[in-house]
């Protein structure tokens, strides 16, 4: 039942400041689009809400990963072209006409294939990799992780410290690490991917095969000892 509200949720995500907006209201503005109270599955669409909210967070942090990445290299492009170019020796300056044709281009809308269990996991370990500092270290238990990897590993952490308020699970109870790491004694689950930011450390083009190695080696070993 819960389940058609998933693709309007995603839409009110897109479209919020997600280090301010709470299931609460996520939920309210749903039932103000959707023109019915969701009173009686109210416990399906929060929690429907919140898986939502940390796919699409998990999504967005790949996206502005590979958004910083093609920057980098645009600006290393820019560069190699800027060194190439010489000065043209000053003459007499001949005016080319140009002719222009205006070709309209119609774009066909592919929609993106989906990914089974494995083969998102396999994407996932082939992402650049960064070191990771404490707090945040202490927290996920590596050294080395990628930002995707990084948000599932701290809902883990707090899922199994039971850090969720009973009463209000977007609510999180700050213990020793989470306090080192946000400096607050509690925390929202749409706010704390925000203080990770601080302890990725980046690792140099050139290295990230190795440490993507051992990034895959210890994924795969935590995965053998949880089956």
């Amino acid at each position: 039942m819960a389940q058609q509200y998933k693709s309007k949720i995603e839409d009110i995500l897109k479209k919020s400041d997600l280090s301010c907006i709470t299931t609460k209201s996520v939920r309210r503005e749903l039932e103000s689009q959707a023109g019915v109270s969701l009173t009686p599955i109210k416990k399906e669409v929060n929690k429907l809400i919140e898986e939502t909210f940390l796919d699409f967070q998990e999504a967005q942090t790949v996206k502005d990963e590979s958004v910083a990445i093609k920057q980098t290299a645009k600006q290393k492009a820019d560069m190699v072209v800027a060194k190439k170019v010489i000065p043209k020796a000053p003459g007499n300056k001949v005016t080319k006409k140009v002719s222009s044709t205006t070709t309209t281009v119609t774009k066909t809308t592919k929609k993106k294939p989906v990914l089974t269990e494995e083969e998102k996991k396999q994407k996932a370990l082939n992402q650049t990799v960064y070191k990771i500092i404490p707090p945040l270290s202490d927290i996920i238990g590596t050294e080395v992780c990628s930002r995707f990897r990084t948000v599932k590993k701290i809902w883990s952490y707090i899922r199994k410290h039971n850090l969720q308020v009973p009463t209000d699970k977007r609510k999180i109870n700050c213990d020793e690490n989470l306090k080192k790491l946000t400096g607050l004694d509690q925390v929202t689950g749409f706010s704390i991917n925000k203080y990770t930011q601080k302890c990725f450390v980046p690792i140099p083009k050139e290295d990230q095969p190795k440490y993507k190695q051992i990034f895959k080696e210890q994924e795969e070993a935590l995965d053998e000892d949880s089956s």
